[in-house]
């Protein structure tokens, strides 16, 4: 009997230090998810640690570490950690998401859909995932599946406003009107965050528009645009737009030409207004087997931030020349061709010619890019101003585009690109081949030609089948650079002529209705917005 006893003592002690452990290590868990969402990486990952050195088999310490590496860029690292989480719960949604998330982060994008593909298998409703799935389909231009997927999405998911926008993006004429109602319905809730809010009215905009009832559509992408709440200080751009025109003279290349810079022919820079047709000219160049399309890069912006020439430097012209040697830009220089032909060799193009940035912004920085590259290319891409400008202002832009959010901004940070673009073309030392959009829709053959021979490399006819080359696009253009050319938006502000008054004259395009017209008729737009406004943004 007394052994009895004792074997039950022992057991409840056991117990007892089990549960104590166990409480411990949630303690420790909790503590080390507080320091993450306060971004104190270190400590959180000190106390995951502490929780794998009791249990090394923990889930949460796993997933947790696996987060924490991804965060810090230590992908392969965070493939392993998910992995071995994965082992002990196969089925754990979180961190089958998680090692989605990571492949795609390594762009991995196959890797990435099989993933997703594998959550489905075992949730079959989920909403969120169909959403991711189809977004990744949609990138790498497997439209059918995109659509299939945005479609399940967005009936098990309405509330996320990207589910919407996909299907806007591949079909915006198959949105019916109980699609509509249930966007109208979602926009009642006054708790609805105003970042979801805008882009279901850009969403709106957008369908509105393939409908061809324009006033609505106009009145949507207005209120969506307001809903951004974006600022812009153009004095501030006007001011940076002279200093880079100061700085950056024909003296300046002149001095720089007598020392040895970087000789490199590889780098293709693709630049213009953003909306201007440079992700077509990158899938057209991408299309030859010589030339890799690294997207859209913010190196050349890192550069110039480490050189202290960017909008937020000021003294431009003195903290350059006091700052750049030859030997710093050459050494900038080969950082840039480091990053670009890693990027081409993790792709498949261990001998690509040339490699393509499609950053449309890089206009801001072609001084620095000549000086680090004399003999790379730069093609600069062109539209109708009042295109490109509307196009702009519909346009639910990710990132700092704050003056894309009103038409009177967009049209003097037009004016300051154009400004810009014709310094470039007096002092640079290198010649800028022009693409005009509505030329490359109505003659592609003979303007992709001409792109290829002033690359200085043979042309190939899978130039012209852009649309059939399997690529990731990650731009406002994905869909449309999956299909053949068409014109349907060449002169599409014409539908919206009787609201672009004031863009014109900052444009200083000519009008031909009066004044009085035009401003009554915006004054009606604007009480349509503020109805929208009244109703809507609480």
């Amino acid at each position: 009997m007394k052994k009895v006893n004792r074997k039950i003592k022992r057991k409840a002690s056991l117990k007892k230090q089990s549960n104590k452990q166990s409480d411990e290590l949630s303690k420790l868990i909790v503590d080390a998810r507080k320091y993450y969402d306060q971004r104190q990486l270190e400590q959180s990952n000190y106390l995951y640690q502490q929780v794998l050195g009791v249990d090394p088999n923990n889930l949460l310490a796993l997933n947790g570490l696996g987060v924490i590496a991804m965060d810090t860029g230590m992908l392969s690292l965070a493939i392993d950690l998910f992995n071995l989480a994965s082992d002990n719960d196969p089925a754990n949604l979180t961190v089958n998401k998680n090692l989605a998330l990571v492949y795609t982060r390594m762009n991995d994008y196959e890797a990435a859909i099989q993933q997703y593909i594998q959550i489905i298998n075992m949730d079959e409703k989920n909403g969120e995932v169909h959403g991711e799935l189809a977004r990744l389909y949609l990138q790498s231009g497997d439209l059918e599946f995109a659509l299939k997927h945005y479609r399940l999405a967005f009936d098990l998911n309405p509330g996320d406003p990207r589910n919407l926008h996909g299907l806007v993006q591949m079909d915006a004429k198959s949105i019916s009107d109980d699609h509509l109602l249930l966007v109208e319905q979602l926009l009642q809730n006054p708790l609805l965050p105003l970042d979801d809010r805008s882009s279901f009215y850009f969403a709106l905009g957008a369908i509105y528009d393939a409908k061809e009832r324009y006033d609505e559509a106009f009145a949507n992408y207005s209120v969506a645009n307001i809903s951004k709440a974006s600022k812009f200080d153009t004095e501030k751009h006007a001011a940076y737009v002279t200093d880079v025109m100061h700085t950056f003279t024909a003296e300046l290349f002149d001095q720089y030409a007598k020392s040895e810079l970087s000789n490199s022919t590889q780098p293709v820079f693709i630049v213009g207004m953003p909306r201007s047709g440079t992700t077509l000219v990158e899938q057209i160049l991408a299309s030859h087997t010589d030339i890799y399309a690294a997207g859209e890069l913010g190196l050349i912006g890192d550069i110039a931030q480490k050189l202290n020439i960017t909008a937020e430097q000021t003294e431009m012209h003195h903290l350059f020349l006091q700052n750049t040697s030859a030997a710093s830009l050459n050494s900038f220089a080969q950082f840039y061709l480091n990053a670009i032909n890693n990027m081409a060799s993790k792709d498949g193009h261990n001998k690509a010619l040339k490699v393509t940035d499609k950053l449309p912004t890089n206009f801001l920085y072609l001084g620095l890019i000549v000086l680090l590259f004399p003999n790379a290319r730069i093609i600069h891409c062109r539209r109708n101003p009042l295109d490109v400008s509307l196009s702009c202002y519909f346009q639910n832009f990710a990132g700092e585009h704050g003056y894309a959010c009103d038409l009177n901004n967009i049209g003097q940070y037009y004016q300051k690109y154009e400004r810009l673009m014709a310094h470039w073309k007096k002092v640079l030392p290198v010649e800028i081949h022009t693409v005009d959009y509505e030329e490359m829709t109505k003659q592609p053959e003979t303007t992709s030609k001409a792109l290829i021979e002033f690359l200085d490399i043979d042309w190939q006819t899978s130039c012209m089948e852009f649309y059939k080359t399997k690529r990731h696009v990650n731009t406002a253009s994905l869909v449309q650079v999956r299909q053949k050319l068409y014109q349907s938006s060449v002169d599409r502000w014409r539908h919206y002529d009787k609201y672009l008054h004031y863009l014109k004259k900052t444009l200083s395009v000519s009008d031909c209705t009066d004044d009085a017209t035009k401003i009554a008729i915006m004054n009606a737009q604007n009480t349509y917005n503020s109805e929208i406004l009244g109703k809507y943004l609480h």
